[in-house]
């Protein structure tokens, strides 16, 4: 075990400092995920102190699911070894509880982040060349005006967390979908009438054509435009939602055309 309790902790609290050393290494690599912690009769005679207080400073790494329980033969305090899902989906949670405002105030607080994360998933998605298969699929839901609400903002959804696992980046996913899944577990009192769908779909098509151009200024723009409008969208009074729609753009070839051959400059009386 690589670092022990100084006797300033011990006096004001033995399980906060247990528990702060044990996570220490754990976090710093000393036990892996998988691995066994040292056995409680071990981890007594190590601390010095009794088994209920040893117990106590563990179940708090469990309550942070640093470590699970196993009994029986072979059984013990073990490090988990969390899937991605697991680590996103216990971040939401924290984070909802965290930045839970009265009236769904927190909501616009979130789309701010996740838009903010979704330009540096973006970009990388640009330098990575990323297969952008998955949100062209969600883009041709969409573009079908005819699907129920709920079907459009599961595609949205969806195409938000496409766009995450398009940045090749781990980290950045796991925060993405958890930023993700808090933000939707809110429903909007907004409806989604037909031009409202027609103008994320607008926004929706530039990404992916940004993407898969190259042109991160493109991305950039379409995200910023994105934000303000998922910030403040809203019917004016009386307006109908079947009126006419805006066009969104179509997804293009976005293949480079074959670079053309030079000819050659004649010379000039001039020249010679």
């Amino acid at each position: 075990m690589s670092t022990e309790i100084s006797p300033d902790e011990r006096a004001p609290d033995r399980v906060s400092a247990i528990a702060s050393v044990l996570q220490d290494n754990i976090l710093t690599g000393h036990y892996a995920p998988g691995d066994r912690l040292p056995s409680e009769a071990d981890l007594c005679a190590h601390f010095k102190v009794s088994r209920p207080t040893l117990r106590e400073a563990l179940g708090r790494l469990t309550a942070r699911g640093l470590i699970m329980s196993r009994r029986g033969a072979g059984g013990g305090a073990f490090v988990t070894q969390p899937t991605a899902t697991q680590a996103s989906e216990q971040i939401a949670t924290l984070l909802s509880l965290a930045t839970r405002l009265e009236n769904n105030a927190h909501r616009p607080l979130l789309t701010e982040t996740r838009i903010q994360l979704q330009m540096g998933c973006a970009e990388l998605a640009v330098l990575r060349k990323a297969d952008i298969g998955d949100l062209r699929a969600e883009i041709d839901l969409q573009s079908d005006f005819s699907i129920d609400d709920a079907e459009f903002v599961a595609s949205v959804r969806r195409m938000h967390l496409a766009l995450a696992e398009a940045s090749g980046n781990a980290s950045m996913s796991v925060l993405a979908q958890s930023l993700i899944e808090t933000e939707y577990a809110i429903t909007p009192k907004d409806g989604y009438p037909t031009r409202v769908r027609a103008r994320f779909l607008s926004y929706h098509v530039r990404i992916a054509n940004g993407i898969a151009g190259g042109r991160a200024e493109d991305l950039r723009a379409a995200l910023t435009e994105l934000w303000g409008f998922e910030q403040n969208r809203h019917l004016e009074p009386g307006e109908d939602p079947n009126a006419q729609v805006e066009r969104p753009p179509r997804m293009r070839d976005l293949r480079l055309p074959p670079v053309q051959r030079l000819t050659p400059i004649e010379p000039t009386e001039e020249g010679t």
